[in-house]
């Protein structure tokens, strides 16, 4: 089957990626106009506490599934895989919230949204086979059709029942039947008749691949622990002002990280080829891109932000829109630590990636600790930023120093 060029799977990905987490943020604002505040800041508490198990559930396996150009593990080990991770990450999150006094409608929103998560966990293993074999419109047309299908009927719900967790358990329901009927189809076009795979090979599999999910894990920590303080030093309502006024912020994260995705296999390409010039051009455009989107999304939410908010959200979120452009800065701080983080796990820079992690979640819980209290929403936004800034600059050293010990033959 014949592959689709970088660029038509660059705009794929882009468009099916953006479609996809535009719908899912705009399930943020609907909730607020059609169930209030407390239920958003519900959704977004179950989003929040989600986060750090969800990206146990990928196991970080995708930018290493799609770098292995080489082969070293077959498709059917990767999926394999993602089913142990998936089920081992449900149940570390059911234990986590044994530790938190939360009321049973919490615990059922957030347990059913875990479950939501696993279902994006298991189609991304099979998205890393059709990207590793050029093949991401398939990707993009997933992304669609779970969109329309998760927003309709999460917005249905909500609209006739009323019932947060009913919304969520719908969603949960339609999307996973996407991945069931289609993603796990298109993904079989590509794996090789015989393709098998032993209990030993993915023991390994997963044991090579802890380092870098202790790192994904805490990495994600780091981002979602200044809103679980917030949430607890304060309550889930402030948790819905500040998580209403940071959603439109998602549609920026997602559009500057995904345009580096497609690029994974190219770049571990030129490695395996030894092509210095060739990979570092790639990183350059990348960059050049990212600065200028990274400048027309600052200019646009400077000027239109307080109007947005406004009109999506009522009057009742104006006196919180000052937060938004520093929210924008954290989320391109997020985006470059996002697209950094794949080109150290090319270069197999495990112990930098360990450093990064570390120091994340130790910024982030002591900035967390110290400015939450006192400055409420804006010791968020300080915290994030403080965090992102110590990682991105320990993941701007490893590459740097691996660029500079690169030798061409």
């Amino acid at each position: 089957m014949k592959k689709k060029s970088t660029l038509a799977n660059i705009f794929y990905n882009s468009f099916g990626t953006m479609f996809y987490y535009g719908c899912q943020w705009l399930t943020t604002i609907l909730i607020v106009r059609l169930s209030g505040y407390t239920d958003a800041g519900n959704y977004s508490l179950a989003m929040t506490f989600t986060a750090a198990f969800a990206i146990f559930a990928l196991f970080n396996t995708r930018q290493y599934q799609v770098s292995d150009v080489a082969g070293e593990y077959s498709d059917t080990t990767y999926i394999y895989s993602r089913y142990a991770a998936m089920g081992a990450a449900f149940l570390v999150c059911a234990a986590g919230l044994l530790f938190n006094s939360y009321t049973p409608f919490q615990w059922g929103v957030i347990l059913v949204y875990m479950l939501f998560k696993c279902g994006e966990a298991w189609v991304d293993v099979y998205h890393g086979i059709c990207q590793k074999n050029g093949r991401m419109d398939y990707i993009c047309y997933s992304y669609i059709m779970r969109g329309v299908l998760m927003i309709g009927v999460f917005c249905g719900v909500v609209y006739f029942s009323g019932n947060l967790l009913y919304a969520i358990t719908a969603m949960t329901v339609c999307t996973c039947g996407v991945v069931f009927f289609y993603d796990r189809r298109a993904a079989r076009r590509f794996i090789r008749e015989g393709d098998s795979a032993s209990f030993a090979a993915v023991k390994q599999l997963m044991i090579i691949l802890i380092p870098l999910v202790v790192v994904a894990v805490t990495n994600n920590l780091s981002i979602s622990l200044p809103k679980y303080f917030l949430e607890r030093f304060y309550d889930e309502t402030v948790l819905g002002y500040y998580s209403s006024v940071a959603t439109p912020s998602m549609i920026v994260q997602v559009g500057a990280s995904t345009i580096f995705v497609p690029l994974i296999t190219p770049l571990a390409d030129k490695l395996a080829a030894n092509d210095k010039k060739g990979f570092s051009d790639i990183l350059k455009k990348v960059g050049i891109v990212f600065a200028v989107l990274s400048l027309l999304a600052l200019g646009v939410s400077a000027l239109l932000g307080r109007w947005f908010l406004g009109l999506v959200f009522g009057e009742e979120i104006l006196p919180y829109t000052y937060l938004f452009v520093p929210i924008i800065i954290s989320t391109l701080f997020i985006s470059i630590n996002a697209c950094l983080f794949p080109v150290c796990t090319v270069f197999r820079e495990i112990k930098g990636q360990l450093a990064v992690g570390i120091a994340g979640i130790v910024s982030s819980v002591a900035a967390s600790i110290i400015l939450i209290k006192p400055y409420g929403m804006n010791g968020v936004v300080m915290a994030l930023l403080i965090t992102l800034a110590i990682q991105i600059i320990i993941e701007i050293y490893c590459v740097y120093r691996r660029m500079r010990e690169w030798k061409e033959s």
